[in-house]
Parts: structure tokens; C-alpha cells; sequence
């Protein structure tokens, strides 16, 4: 499903906050209804992001950013808001996300995702802002009902109600061992698309799902991103460089790193999966095999036996 901007109202909300001679130029959208514009007023340029009220909500992002900006994180300054219409006008942080720093200059990657890994470990020692929600065991398994519901019918496969009973009963064993000492904001979408490389450091976009959770969890979205191979000596070396940082507890951090990628690439499979047969997205399918391979790589830890049984002999 695809929503036009409607130019006139994008205006007349321009207009209010003093923008009236100005260029808008679509720049960017992402997989939810959400969708982003440039505005050149003069030598000033702007972000418009327009999220749909019907289908969107801007003030869990609105929260998000003003937390982040309080603590000098870099994420874009709001400038005006038009709640009612879905509407924000953000500073414009450029058009360097790592994604396309990395197409022109792989070698710069180590370099960068250390950066990267450096924000989190500044966030990991921030306050935890108030009411946002709670990462927990009923969260993490709706997100891998996804998989269930999208992924596996699409393969013409599908799980029995007995086997999806067995399959609940064996994720929520597995989220019993996540640690509960960590708990720290999770952006939960950081990775190359969503960071900016700006001369005041990393620019941060995307972070309206933020809840609380596992300090390992932002760490594998950054690592293993279905967007782009990371290649496997950097993965190594910024999972050492967090623990040296952070002086987490290994033991407990690898385990739910395991843990949260296995949950985290199943629930992409199910997203991509739904973003291609209820949302026409089908340019989403093409990465499943990279997603998928950190699912088969998962499975052969020994903690996953019984979820690894249920998917391969539904």
C-alpha cells in the first residue's frame, strides 16, 4: 500500500512554521507507512517526515528524539510538529548513512561501526527514560509469531495448533535465560540504513519502537543487518571491543546475543514476508537469504534443538 503526501497540507503546515517558498523533494520512505521529504528554503534545507495518523503515530517518535537530544545524542532536532496531520519538520542530518558510506568506501567499516558501538555504549549508561514500554517475554514472541503467520505460509508450510503450542512454550524457556541485570533503551533498529555518519559524529534515525531490554540486542542489529554483509572479523572484533568497554558479564551477553538474533532474523523473515504479500513490497524478498542464514547459523547452537525441531519437521 502506497500513501501519497498531500502536497497542499504539506504546505499549508510548511507555511504555519515560516517555510512558504520552498522545494519538496521525496527522499526517502521505509517499511512502514512512513515516508520523508526534503524542503529547500532558501540556502536552509529541512527534513519533512509525514507519517499517516490512520496508520502512524509521530509521538512515540517525538519522545524518543527528545530523550536522545537531552543526553547529546545525535538525532534530528524537531523543529515543529502537526500531530493531528502526521506531521514533523526535523533538522536535516544529510544523506551519509553508513549504508551508502560503506558502497563507496568499504574499508571505512571498522572504523565506523566502532563508532557506532561507541553510542551504544553511551546510551547503555544512560538513564532509562520513563513509560516506555517493556521488551518482555510477550513482546519478543508476538514479533516471532511473524514468522509463523508470513514466513512459513509463504513457503507453504505451516505449523500445526499443537506444534504452535509446543513452539510458544519452547520460546518462552529460551527468553527465561535472557539475563535481567542489563536493562538498558533498545533504538532496536540500529543499523546501517538508520545511522548517519554527520561531522558531529553518528547520526541517529528510526528509534520511534524504542522499549526497554537487553543491552546486546541493538548490538546484533547492528552486526548482523539483512541490508548488507558485515564482514565477520569486524562482527568479532566490536562484539570484544563492547564487552572490554562495557564490563558486562560474557557469559551472559553472548547468550543473549544468540538469543535475540535467533529472535530478532526470524521476526525479519516474517516481516519481509508480510511487507510482500499484504503490502506489495516485494523488493523486501530479495534479502531473505541473507536473513535466513543467520537463522541456520542460529539453530545449530544447542539451546535452540527443540525450536529447530519444530520449524524442520512441521
Amino acid at each position: 500500500m502506497t500513501l501519497t503526501l498531500n502536497e497542499q497540507q504539506a504546505r499549508s503546515f510548511l507555511a504555519a512554521n515560516k517555510i512558504s517558498d520552498c522545494e519538496i523533494k521525496k527522499v526517502a520512505g521505509d517499511a512502514s507507512f512512513r515516508s520523508y521529504y526534503r524542503i529547500f528554503s532558501g540556502e536552509k534545507t529541512y527534513i519533512l517526515m509525514f507519517a499517516p495518523p490512520a496508520y502512524e503515530d509521530v509521538k512515540p517518535f517525538m519522545k524518543i528524539d527528545e530523550f536522545l537530544v537531552s543526553r547529546n545524542f545525535f538525532a534530528p532536532k524537531i523543529f515543529a510538529a502537526d500531530i493531528d496531520s502526521g506531521f514533523l519538520l526535523l533538522e536535516d542530518l544529510g544523506d551519509e548513512t553508513y549504508s551508502r558510506v560503506l558502497a563507496k568506501d568499504p574499508s571505512q567499516e571498522m572504523k565506523i561501526y566502532q563508532q557506532a558501538c561507541d553510542v551504544l555504549l553511551d546510551l547503555h549508561k544512560a538513564s532509562i527514560p520513563a513509560e516506555v514500554e517493556e521488551y518482555n517475554h510477550a513482546l519478543l514472541f508476538r514479533e516471532v509469531l511473524l514468522f509463523v503467520d508470513w514466513y512459513l505460509p509463504l513457503q507453504k508450510r505451516f505449523l500445526s495448533l499443537e506444534k504452535k503450542a509446543q513452539f510458544k512454550l519452547s520460546w518462552f524457556k529460551i527468553f527465561d535465560l535472557l539475563s535481567k541485570e542489563k536493562r538498558v533503551l533498545v533504538l532496536r533498529d540500529f543499523h546501517a540504513d538508520n545511522l548517519m555518519t554527520i561531522p558531529r559524529g553518528v547520526g541517529l534515525l528510526d528509534f520511534q519502537d524504542a522499549v526497554i531490554g537487553s543491552n546486546a540486542y541493538d548490538l546484533v542489529s547492528l552486526l548482523e543487518d539483512a541490508r548488507r554483509d558485515v564482514d565477520e572479523k569486524t562482527r568479532q572484533k566490536i562484539i570484544e571491543y563492547y564487552l572490554d568497554k562495557s564490563g558486562c558479564d560474557r557469559e551472559n551477553f553472548l547468550r543473549d546475543y544468540s538469543i535475540l538474533s535467533l529472535q530478532r532474523n526470524i521476526k525479519i523473515l516474517g516481516i519481509f514476508s508480510r511487507l510482500s504479500v499484504r503490502d506489495k513490497k516485494h523488493n523486501y524478498l530479495s534479502l531473505i537469504p541473507r536473513v535466513l542464514d543467520f537463522v541456520e547459523s542460529r539453530l545449530n547452537d544447542e539451546i535452540f534443538f527443540e525450536i529447530k525441531k519444530l520449524i524442520k519437521d512441521e
